[in-house]
């Protein structure tokens, strides 16, 4: 069984849940994109070689488990099994769905949990319905970060923004409460209660990076509500030591300000990388310092920025600019995830080959930049550096919306 822990963004990475992207990314159309909350379709077969890379180094760093293994091993469980069906079931709001499923081999099952979830063709109103599947493929899964997240030993459910990725959250639930490596683990399910009362309490797990044991630093926007973080902060205060909360105001659009980690991540214990417009430059977006004593929240003010935020709590940290100091070429390299990193250890970290410009920020601090062939083909190793970028083929993975951070879920550090 593994003992979850993380109270930090950058230390080292000893296990972490990620998904390959599967026929699930391909059941998508032109015309059901917007509704899958992508801008464009992916090329499979190029994003699957990209992913490869991607994989291929982070089985090189630390223990990597895959969902849909796990969500196979826990479905011989009848317990869960059962437990995941009643809960897809209730999302539909069809009983009739519990009889099909059941119907279903694990094999099968698990299948369609992340492919999708077929409508039986034997009414006329099903035959004509455009829309194929009771249950939409998991087209956003290899997002892994997203629908739940670990704080300290404990693993937050998420209360998603969009119906379409709520199943996400469910299967995530499932794996953590019945997965012989996580049965052991508290759980806690940020929807609990909130089903049927109040759908705008939302939290995602791309926006919550945890600075260390003290400090949280929070998104609110188009994801994440500032309902959904008061919500939040009652359930994280009585299972952990945190003192302050950091809050920072996000963009509702374009799209690729969706969560927290797009404009900012932590590199190592004193440098962050930033989308500068937003964290430092001038605009209407506010960023919010709360305190927390006795369990509860004793102080809450307007700060200048994150990193002003950041020196109250007694952390100071040098801002790298993503895209570097050309307003075009920030924009351009936000867009294609330029501000999201995976830091695996402090200094050492996973990004996109096609944000040059960051990439060249990244060097001027400091950070040799090789690539994950180098890496794979054992040209080159990270360990010889103190303060590393290994880039990833991202041409196409990109064009999903996120990053190296955004297809993570580290569930384990040092």
């Amino acid at each position: 069984m593994l003992n979850l822990n993380i109270t930090s963004e950058t230390s080292k990475l000893e296990a972490v849940i990620i998904h390959e992207p599967g026929p699930e990314v391909e059941n998508m159309t032109p015309a059901t994109a917007k509704r899958a909350l992508y801008s464009d379709i992916l090329n499979l077969s190029i994003a699957g070689k990209e992913y490869g890379q991607f994989k291929g180094i982070l089985e090189q760093i630390c223990r990597v488990y895959e969902i849909k293994d796990l969500l196979h091993e826990t479905l011989s469980i009848p317990e869960a099994r059962n437990q995941i069906i009643r809960e897809l079931a209730d999302y539909t709001k069809d009983e009739k769905l519990i009889l099909q499923l059941k119907s279903l081999t694990n094999v099968e099952l698990c299948r369609q949990i992340i492919e999708g979830i077929p409508l039986i063709q034997q009414t006329l109103m099903n035959f004509l319905n455009k829309n194929r599947h009771h249950i939409s493929p998991l087209h956003n899964i290899f997002f892994t970060r997203d629908s739940s997240f670990v704080i300290g030993n404990t693993v937050f459910i998420s209360a998603m923004a969009k119906k379409i990725r709520e199943p996400e959250a469910i299967l995530m639930k499932t794996l953590f409460t019945y997965h012989p490596d996580f049965s052991c683990n508290n759980v806690i399910d940020l929807t609990d209660n909130l089903k049927g009362v109040n759908e705008t309490l939302t939290i995602e797990g791309g926006d919550v990076l945890v600075l260390n044991d003290n400090t949280l630093i929070i998104g609110i926007g188009a994801r994440t509500s500032a309902g959904g973080v008061d919500h939040f902060i009652r359930e994280v205060i009585h299972c952990t030591s945190v003192k302050n909360i950091l809050i920072q105001e996000l963009p509702d659009d374009p799209e690729s300000f969706i969560h927290l980690d797009m404009v900012f991540t932590l590199l190592n214990n004193n440098e962050c990388m930033i989308y500068d417009p937003l964290i430092l430059g001038e605009n209407k977006y506010h960023t919010v310092l709360m305190e927390i004593d006795n369990k509860s929240v004793a102080k809450i003010e307007y700060v200048d920025n994150l990193l002003q935020g950041l020196r109250i709590t007694g952390k100071e940290f040098y801002p790298v600019s993503c895209g570097g100091s050309k307003h075009m070429l920030q924009e351009r390299e936000q867009w294609h995830s330029g501000a999201n990193f995976l830091a695996f250890e402090h200094g050492k970290l996973i990004g996109y080959d096609r944000n040059v410009y960051t990439a060249q920020e990244l060097n001027t601090a400091g950070y040799e930049v090789i690539t994950a062939q180098e890496v794979i083909d054992k040209k080159k190793s990270y360990k010889d550096y103190e303060k590393v970028l290994i880039t990833i083929e991202g041409a196409e993975l990109s064009r999903g919306g996120g990053g190296a951070r955004c297809m993570t879920m580290p569930v384990r550090r040092e």
